[in-house]
């Protein structure tokens, strides 16, 4: 009869898993099909962020030696950065020499698109969660009153 009681539990145990996935799926489904939400959104920006962050804990060649070994290489995100900086003070003695010797001016700088988009998305992610939050408040303030006169 134990043996039939095991079996009995590992089903609900299976049957629990089952549940708790497909809420999961119904949720993620819901979010993707909700055009318009926040979430979907982050969900958008997510990888753009995830590449621009990645280490590979493998790749020494651009990684840090430190007493006892190697430190990781660095991110997208550091090694674009870099790559601005440098071309700033690049760009500013290119501005300079443009300016004492009557050169063309040179072409402003841009940031990688990557960095730039991931930017963009961030602030209009955190916009609309103030918003959001602000209406919300509103909301909340607009029922206080009516639930008093009734």
């Amino acid at each position: 009869m134990s043996a039939l009681t095991q079996q009995l539990e590992q089903l609900k145990k299976q049957q629990e898993e089952l549940e708790k996935r497909i809420q999961d799926e119904t949720e993620t489904k819901k979010k993707l099909n909700n055009e318009a939400s926040i979430e979907r959104l982050e969900s958008l920006v997510e990888p753009i962020t995830e590449t621009l962050d990645f280490v590979d804990p493998n790749n020494r060649n651009n990684g840090n030696r430190y007493q006892g070994g190697y430190q990781a290489g660095k991110s997208q995100r550091r090694e674009l950065e870099e790559t601005l900086k440098h071309a700033i003070l690049v760009y500013n003695s290119n501005m300079n020499d443009a300016i004492t010797r009557n050169q063309p001016y040179p072409r402003p700088l841009r940031r990688d698109k990557d960095l730039e988009n991931e930017e963009i998305f961030v602030t209009i992610i955190g916009i609309l969660k103030k918003q959001d939050e602000r209406i919300k408040e509103l909301e909340a303030k607009l029922h206080k009153p009516q639930e008093h006169h009734q």
